[in-house]
């Protein structure tokens, strides 16, 4: 059964647990992390998706909005990569205050990747269960900031503190991207950011700035955990990432992302389900 609930201190953050129906410390957890500007469904509600199928085999799982997305509080201007990983971290600490996991799945798409693999720096050593990366899409390169927005924009949000998101990648014609910059527009896709969604709401300098001292790769390497990482065979990108040792690999057929087509979406859940399945720790 699946039930609503609160975390973190001030009980801001907003979630669903659904929990087997005799829980007990031979359960594994699964946590899934949304990207940038992304509630906790997921873009075409893949993390809904994914909730409801492991739910036919008693799966307990956690799916929350970071502070600032989704239902939770705030604004997306007052979020962070800090606050994302501090988020987890809570959410983390409180659902297994109780029961505690035989081990623990981080499902993180695009920039949720990233943030998985900054909560396991930091929980290492910290909880007796073992922490299993499942990474889809993660950004493997990441251009810095003053590449891609002009200095006039980068000097303004720097002194106001926030700014729409229109500033750092301009544009109105969602469909066929005819006004946009491309290489803005592929930066922000890539952390997971759905531009429809995205316009409107703020970004703040702090975001910008831990986004711009981002290193995916030397995240990925300091990583002691095998990451299995799931990537569309048409992102040309990703492939650098199948190089590092840590790093097992799989690929969805004929799309460069999962969400641009409803097979592939319904492949990655299959390859989630069975890296789960297929886990000793299970």
């Amino acid at each position: 059964m699946w039930s609503q609930e609160r975390f973190g201190k001030n009980n801001e953050l907003f979630g669903i647990v659904q929990e087997p129906s005799n829980l007990t410390q031979k359960d594994s957890l699964v946590i899934t992390l949304p990207g940038l500007g992304q509630a906790m469904s997921e873009k075409n509600y893949l993390f809904s998706n994914l909730r409801k199928r492991l739910a036919l085999t008693e799966q307990w799982q956690v799916q929350f909005d970071y502070f600032g997305h989704g239902d939770s509080y705030g604004e997306l201007g007052d979020a962070s990569i800090t606050s994302m990983v501090n988020n987890t971290l809570e959410v983390i600490n409180e659902v297994t205050k109780y029961n505690k996991p035989r081990c623990i799945y981080l499902v993180g798409n695009a920039l949720g990747g990233i943030i998985a693999l900054k909560v396991i720096s930091q929980l290492e050593n910290k909880v007796n269960a073992e922490i299993i990366p499942i990474l889809i899409s993660p950004p493997s390169h990441l251009p810095k900031i003053d590449e891609l927005i002009s200095d006039h924009v980068i000097q303004k949000v720097k002194k106001e503190g926030r700014l729409d998101s229109q500033y750092f990648v301009p544009g109105y014609d969602y469909y066929t991207l005819s006004d946009f910059n491309l290489e803005q527009y592929k930066y922000f896709t890539s952390l997971g950011a759905h531009m429809l969604y995205l316009h409107g709401q703020c970004i703040s300098y702090n975001m910008l700035k831990e986004l711009n001292e981002l290193e995916p790769v030397e995240l990925f390497k300091k990583c002691q955990n095998t990451c299995h990482v799931i990537v569309g065979k048409e992102d040309k990108d990703a492939q650098t990432l199948s190089e590092l040792q840590n790093v097992l690999m799989y690929e969805l057929q004929d799309v460069a992302f999962y969400h641009q087509h409803p097979a592939a979406m319904d492949e990655l859940i299959d390859i989630i389900q069975n890296i789960i399945r297929n886990n000793e720790c299970i």
